[in-house]
């Protein structure tokens, strides 16, 4: 009730200022916001941010700024010039998820410029670094980030995501390049005019995802990354170094609190209630805040249980796998799921129950299931989710059988040279279109 109360608000604000004079000379300063938090309500939201934008294109006209080079045709022949933008290319999800796609593409058909802020120089900046043709730091004016990019004549602009980082998606409404996209960094549409394609897979998309899009969905038959085996610790901490008990089947739900819609509440009621042998195990917030409200909210839903559920502090990369390690049961938040969790789960050989979603970003980890051609995992409500969580908390059999599967077939997910021939064919076949 409370997501449609906000919802509603949000869109009758729109509406009002959209009837309003208004001018806004560099948005990144005086809006400094997107909408990123709407991609965490479990609904779709193609049309509230095809609004946001075009209120924003009418508060600030110089948004919709046109490099000189969009305006002729491509002279071909040469190799096709690709920038790939974001402010995370770092030792984070999008460096994760991206740093193999640019270094495998092939340079006998690509020139690679990597388009990022200044800022940690950890190993994955600096191997995505290392991999480009050449490296952009963005400065702080958006007007002067886009003089920077415009002056590459790109022929296409990749935005590894756009939603999470202020100057970037300003920037998005820019036509920069003859063709521009974008994917799954942020998995929501943009409403942005100027981004004409999303780049996704069929594995994590339903059959009429089409109309959740403001820009042109294109599906890869594999997941669209070439995403690396993570580095596991020599030695994993144990579950009494997390202070949790050994007594008990521990189920643990690694997404941060911004994916704990309502629904989750459903879940961890229905694994408390049938495991009275268990604790849930949550992950704090980044904002003290978030936290405490996420648990007054489950203090009301799930009273009679909510004592046995417990949040351990925000923790580094090799804590985090061991964690993983010492869980019995992971699972997944719903409408929102995981994306490098579960690589990082996957990759350790643990199941994770998943949540098949309405909409791209609840599927992720369902489409990693659907990779591995495994499908028992998998529950299209919040009720059947708790329902195969007892089933792996409870019966070990079924558990180590599961997680067999996985050993056996998780070498899809890791550094798959099929989803890099895609991509490959996805921007020529974009630069080819001009983005038609």
């Amino acid at each position: 009730a409370h997501i449609d109360e906000v919802r509603r608000d949000y869109s009758a604000r729109i509406n009002q200022l959209s009837g309003e004079e208004l001018k806004v000379t560099d948005p990144v300063l005086e809006t400094s916001s997107t909408s990123f938090f709407l991609a965490y309500h479990g609904l779709g939201n193609k049309q509230l941010q095809h609004d946001v934008a075009a209120l924003h294109l009418k508060s600030c006209p110089e948004l919709a700024y046109t490099a000189p080079h969009c305006g002729t045709p491509s002279k071909g022949g040469g190799k096709i010039k690709v920038g790939f933008i974001s402010a995370y290319f770092r030792r984070h999800s999008i460096g994760r998820l991206m740093q193999g796609v640019i270094e495998n593409l092939p340079r006998d058909v690509f020139e690679v410029v990597v388009i990022t802020q200044p800022g940690r120089r950890d190993p994955i900046a600096r191997a995505i670094g290392d991999a480009a043709d050449k490296v952009i730091m963005l400065p702080d004016s958006l007007a002067e980030s886009r003089d920077c990019v415009a002056k590459e004549k790109l022929d296409i602009l990749f935005y590894a995501e756009i939603g999470m980082d202020v100057r970037t998606y300003f920037m998005a409404f820019a036509r920069l390049a003859r063709v521009q996209c974008t994917t799954w960094g942020h998995p929501d549409t943009t409403g942005i005019p100027n981004l004409d394609y999303f780049l996704s897979s069929d594995l994590i998309e339903t059959e009429i995802a089409d109309d959740h899009y403001s820009e042109k969905l294109f599906r890869l038959s594999s997941l669209p990354t070439y995403y690396y085996f993570p580095d596991l610790p020599k030695i994993f901490k144990s579950r009494v170094e997390f202070g949790l008990p050994e007594d008990r089947n521990i189920y643990v739900c690694l997404q941060s609190v911004i994916k704990h819609h309502p629904d989750l509440d459903e879940i961890i009621g229905g694994i408390l209630r049938g495991d009275k042998n268990s604790e849930v195990v949550l992950i704090e917030a980044a904002v003290p805040n978030w936290t405490e409200q996420v648990r007054r909210r489950m203090g009301a839903t799930i009273s009679d249980v909510a004592d046995r559920v417990r949040s351990l502090a925000r923790m580094g990369p090799e804590d985090f796998l061991s964690l993983i390690n010492a869980a019995d049961v992971i699972f997944d938040s719903p409408h929102f799921s995981g994306g490098n969790t579960s690589f990082d789960a996957f990759a350790l050989g643990k199941s994770v129950v998943a949540h098949d979603g309405e909409f791209m970003r609840g599927r992720v980890t369902s489409g990693m299931y659907r990779a591995m051609d495994i499908d028992d995992m998998i529950g299209d409500t919040p009720k059947k989710c708790a329902e195969i969580a007892l089933r792996l908390g409870t019966d070990l059999e079924f558990r180590n059988g599961v997680e067999a599967k996985i050993a056996e077939r998780r070498e899809i997910l890791f550094e798959n040279k099929a989803a890099i021939n895609e991509m490959t064919r996805f921007l020529i076949e974009i630069h080819a279109g001009g983005g038609d």
